[in-house]
């Protein structure tokens, strides 16, 4: 059972998870001339470089075991994620930000749904009322900047948000295994993603230091750290929680863009991150006092 004392671990997991997601908009900020498949790629690349060594070490000869116990959850979770990290690249390439960041926001409701039907987690009243509360938030947020395009990078947006949603519930699956191994699978795949992306963008690889540095920042702390700390609150807290709990990354990214380069945040910004707040803090605050009736699903080992 997912008990209180549980939820009190897994809650400032996920939170700090999102703020380190949040330094995204910050190192972005300061690159030069890389392109987004640039991004995608060499960050990807420092990341698995980074998971490949920790992974080698701590497990060396029991390696080829510990992936094989992870299994079709592990695989399928780094496809997702994988997805959607290109995914979102693309939204931003075809549509605007604001619209990539409203059809992002639906990741909760594409894990409410899923967890539902794939893992029976039941969706309390006060997670929905969150969830709606922070579409409003996000709605605000994108204010006078949303609009209907041509559906492309829409479709994209949306893909990355399913995509999000796929790898929480596989984050919920088989708790015993270690969900890093998730995570170095997804790698792999937003490798491929951004190799081809390159490829067939004109073979150009090449980029200045300061944007090599900022990719590296953010494969081994935007990306790493988050995402290690995301999958370490995967085992404490349902996949709805962990989608919401997770939107910090909306709130605290316009603040480090504030603090770190000036930019101010807009009124918009403010009221949305308002009410984004509101829902993070109440789904902590019931999460925190809930009595977790909800058993985490165990898939079969074979």
């Amino acid at each position: 059972m997912i008990s209180t004392a549980n939820r009190r671990i897994g809650i400032p997991l996920v939170l700090l998870a999102g703020i380190f997601w949040s330094t995204s908009g910050i190192l972005y900020r300061l690159i030069q001339e890389a392109t987004p498949w640039h991004v995608l790629l060499y960050r990807s690349v420092a990341l698995l470089l980074a998971l490949s060594l920790w992974l080698g070490f701590r497990y060396r000869s029991q390696l080829r075991i510990t992936l094989s116990r992870a299994g079709i959850p592990a695989l399928a979770g780094g496809l997702c994620l994988g997805t959607a990290f290109a995914g979102y690249i693309l939204a931003l390439e075809y549509t605007m930000v604001a619209n990539a960041m409203f059809l992002l926001a639906s990741a909760p409701f594409f894990s409410a749904l899923a967890g539902r039907i794939l893992l029976g987690e039941r969706i309390a009243l006060y997670m929905w009322a969150a969830m709606a509360i922070a579409a409003m938030g996000i709605g605000i947020m994108a204010g006078e900047e949303l609009s209907l395009g041509k559906g492309l990078g829409e479709g994209f947006a949306l893909l990355a948000a399913v995509g999000f949603a796929g790898l929480t519930i596989s984050l919920r699956i088989r708790p015993g295994t270690d969900k890093l191994i998730t995570i170095f699978v997804a790698v792999i795949v937003a490798t491929i993603y951004g190799l081809v992306g390159l490829i067939l963008s004109g073979w150009h690889f090449t980029v200045p230091w300061v944007d090599f540095l900022n990719c590296l920042c953010m494969g081994w702390f935007q990306i790493g750290l988050g995402f290690a700390l995301f999958t370490a609150g995967a085992k404490h807290l349902q996949a709805v929680e962990m989608t919401l709990l997770s939107m910090t990354e909306v709130i605290a990214g316009p603040i480090i863009v504030w603090v770190g380069i000036g930019e101010i945040p807009s009124g918009a910004s403010l009221i949305g991150g308002t009410l984004i707040l509101a829902a993070i803090t109440l789904m902590a605050l019931m999460g925190a006092r809930a009595s977790g009736r909800t058993p985490p699903f165990e898939a079969p080992v074979s």
